[in-house]
């Protein structure tokens, strides 16, 4: 049958096979590449961004290790001026003697261990039930803030004893006294006051 083709034919043969290998090739070869030059593309973008990101926090770095230092630097020195012990005698004599000279009654007193944010220090609740009027309530409170030791106070509750126009207030609060763990002396080195 072959041999019976023309000149013609051989030469639509030719271009039909010539065009099947040319969509092969394209289908082949030229369409993979293409997508994996889209794909390292993207690579290469994603690639550059990160980069971008790793030079300016590299460039960034010195300062971030200054801010560390300084950081420690202050932790080291929190951690050297808070107490050693809990000396609960001292913080609760301050506590009476400020709550006598602001006019407030103390009706109880409690304590109790808390958790502390820092690994470092130990927190100590100490739970106040007081009475007074508004005025001297809220002395004792600003005397707390300057009370001697880091504390905070971490609840207050506040109730109205009777309908009167300066009423005796029944305040329940817990304040937080800080002091330092035992065995982290030696980190911290030295004694404080």
């Amino acid at each position: 049958m072959l041999a019976r083709l023309g000149q013609r034919e051989w030469a639509l043969l030719a271009v039909v096979l010539t065009a099947l290998l040319g969509l092969l090739w394209y289908y082949l070869f030229i369409v993979p590449t293409r997508q994996e030059i889209a794909t390292v593309r993207q690579e290469i973008d994603r690639l550059t961004i990160e980069r971008n990101r790793g030079l300016q926090a590299q460039r960034a770095l010195p300062e971030l290790r200054a801010t560390i230092a300084a950081l420690q630097a202050q932790r080291l020195a929190f951690l050297r001026a808070l107490p050693r012990e809990e000396r609960l005698a001292e913080v609760l004599s301050e506590v009476l003697q400020d709550a006598e000279a602001s006019g407030v009654v103390v009706r109880s007193f409690t304590r109790s261990r808390t958790s502390a944010p820092v690994p470092e220090v130990r927190a100590v609740n100490l739970a106040l039930a007081l009475e007074a009027p508004f005025p001297e309530t809220y002395a004792y409170l600003r005397r707390l803030e300057d009370l001697s030791r880091f504390s905070t106070l971490s609840g207050l509750n506040l109730s109205v004893q009777s309908q009167e126009a300066n009423p005796t207030l029944a305040t329940g609060l817990t304040l937080t006294v800080y002091v330092l763990a035992q065995g982290v002396e030696a980190e911290t080195g030295g004694s404080t006051p």
